[in-house]
């Protein structure tokens, strides 16, 4: 990656890539520089030590070397340092678009640095939001996790116990929390495991591993359809790679 590359995001979910031979990498401005509109709104986005610039486009015009692609499934085919990058960039695009006023004045903000901007009536700066949400993976014994199927998953899969985290409370609290509303169970030693930016499109996903203590499953009907304790040998449909939780299933079963 390199400071001429450029981050276009389209529609619902897309963004422009050039097809290569290897994998879908991230255009350059060079590339396309005649396909934007003279009216295009580009930012600069910090990231992986060099710079790139972004923008937002309700459209794109069919090419034969870049296309717009859904941006979720590039992770699993686009270089990790520039997935990372663009994720970073996404965040910062959706952000511009919702931060043209001063929430304590209304008066229009202005550029303060590259992640801030300043109020010039009141003084008041303002960040870009982000909304920290904690994933589980609950061990009962030395053979079996809590796997749970969510109403908003679009197929089959089973994933772990997962949650934004409320103002007030801790990321331990928030874990227990989660773990007792879904589920109706008790939790206990809570660790931390990963973490991971989460650019849908502001989220951080924090995750942990906890043991059961007691209680009968319980599911809470209005975020899922089913909770299971699974062993090993016989676990469900998983979530796709990128995602935390298929980290925290990988490295419990020795598949990371």
């Amino acid at each position: 990656m390199n400071s001429n590359n450029i981050c276009i995001f389209v529609g619902r979910g897309q963004m422009v890539v050039k097809q290569m031979p290897d994998a879908p990498a991230l255009p350059t401005v060079a590339d396309v520089e005649k396909l934007l509109p003279a009216d295009a709104k580009l930012i600069t986005v910090h990231a992986n030590s060099a710079d790139l610039v972004a923008t937002y486009l309700a459209e794109w015009p069919s090419s034969s070397s870049l296309q717009a692609v859904d941006f979720r499934p590039l992770f699993l085919t686009m270089r990790r340092d520039e997935f990372n990058a663009a994720g970073k960039a996404k965040q910062m695009v959706f952000w511009e678009a919702q931060s043209h006023f001063c929430p304590e004045c209304g008066a229009k903000l202005q550029p303060l640095t590259d992640i801030s901007k300043k109020c010039p009536a009141c003084g008041h700066e303002t960040y870009p939001p982000i909304s920290p949400a904690i994933i589980v993976r609950v061990e009962r014994g030395d053979d079996e996790i809590l796997m749970v199927r969510a109403r908003n998953f679009r197929d089959d899969h089973y994933g772990l116990v997962a949650g934004f985290v409320e103002v007030g409370e801790s990321l331990e609290e928030c874990v227990r929390r989660e773990v007792r509303e879904e589920t109706g169970l008790e939790i206990d030693n809570i660790r931390y495991a990963a973490s991971q930016p989460w650019p849908f499109p502001s989220g951080l996903m924090i995750g942990f591993v906890a043991k059961y203590v007691s209680g009968e499953i319980k599911i809470q009907e209005e975020e899922l359809i089913d909770a299971k304790f699974f062993k090993r040998d016989a676990l469900p449909a998983l979530p796709g790679k990128m995602s935390i939780a298929r980290q925290l299933i990988d490295e419990w079963t020795g598949e990371a």
